[in-house]
Order: structure tokens, then C-alpha cells, then sequence
């Protein structure tokens, strides 16, 4: 039984030379398999279970061109991953205000992640030094100032939430 020397070097993103006595070969890996220009294998699920396939002579000039196509899918593949997770619109407490130019009888009706968000809104305005995290406190207190402000007074139901949040904010500084 003879030796066999075997070594890869790892480019980045599953590609990789793989070196041995034979020579220098480019492959790809990814988690389903890899592709050389000696052929190509795929994983089956099972530990230490792989099927091998090796390209023949005469058909070993076209596996460079597999080699490329893998890698130019593999490429797109991530590209189009990357794409998707940015364009996924990400919800903070702050986002999804509607209720700046409303009256007190919506503002009752609405949900605490809108009314907070409201509340960010004023705050982030007037509060442009402070950082978020204390923004969040002043809202969240704002919003508690408002809910107890308008509680169980049918009179203020006209009124706007502003006017009642600029004389909650008020109270709030001092």
C-alpha cells in the first residue's frame, strides 16, 4: 500500500485548492457536497456516508465548466439570500406611530406597541441628544402620563393626543 498525501487550502466561502502528489486542483464545498475537476461527491445525511462520482478522462475538460456553473449557482444562491435578508423590514418599539394628530377616544382604542411608538415620535423630536434607550423610558412614561391623564374622563375624548402629550412632557421635566 503506497502513500497518499493529500491537502487543502481553504479560499473562503467553500472554495479551496486541494494539493496532493498529483498536483493542484480547484474545488468547491458546500454542505450538500463539493466539486473538483476530478469529479464531484455528495453528502447522504448519514456520518461518514458520502457518494463519489469521478469524471472519466475524456470528459475531464468539461468539468471545469461544471466547476464554474457550481460555483457561478452557489454564488447567486447567495446573493439572493443576502438580498432577502436585507429588504426584511425589521419592527422596533419606535416604528408604526399613527397616532400623532388623533384624538383621545382613538388613542383609547389603540394598542400599546402604536401608542409607545407615537410617544417615541415626540420624544425623538424634542430629545434629539439623548440616546434611544433613554428615549424608550421617556416614552414609556409619557405613554403611562397620557393612558392615567385621560383615564376615565369622557371629556377629553375630543381633545389631541399632542396637546395632552405636551402637557404630560411638561409634568414629566419637572
Amino acid at each position: 500500500m503506497g502513500f497518499r498525501f493529500n491537502k487543502r487550502i481553504k479560499l473562503g466561502k467553500g472554495l479551496g485548492l486541494n494539493v496532493s502528489k498529483s498536483g493542484v486542483r480547484p474545488s468547491y464545498r458546500n454542505k450538500s457536497g463539493s466539486v473538483s475537476s476530478k469529479g464531484f461527491s455528495v453528502k447522504t445525511g448519514i456520518p461518514g456516508v458520502t457518494y463519489r462520482k469521478a469524471f472519466s478522462k475524456s470528459k475531464s475538460s468539461g468539468c471545469l465548466l461544471i466547476f464554474i456553473l457550481f460555483l457561478l449557482l452557489g454564488s447567486a444562491l447567495t446573493i439572493v439570500s443576502c438580498k432577502n435578508e436585507v429588504s426584511k423590514p425589521v419592527n422596533q418599539w419606535y416604528q408604526g406611530g399613527t397616532l400623532h394628530k388623533s384624538k383621545i377616544i382613538e388613542w383609547k382604542k389603540a394598542s400599546d406597541k402604536n401608542k409607545l411608538a407615537t410617544c417615541g415620535d415626540f420624544c425623538a423630536n424634542i430629545y434629539k441628544d439623548n440616546s434611544i434607550d433613554e428615549i424608550k423610558i421617556i416614552a414609556r412614561n409619557l405613554m403611562i402620563c397620557i393612558d392615567e391623564a385621560v383615564k376615565d374622563i369622557q371629556t377629553a375624548d375630543k381633545s389631541e393626543v399632542s396637546e395632552i402629550a405636551s402637557m404630560c412632557l411638561i409634568l414629566i421635566e419637572n
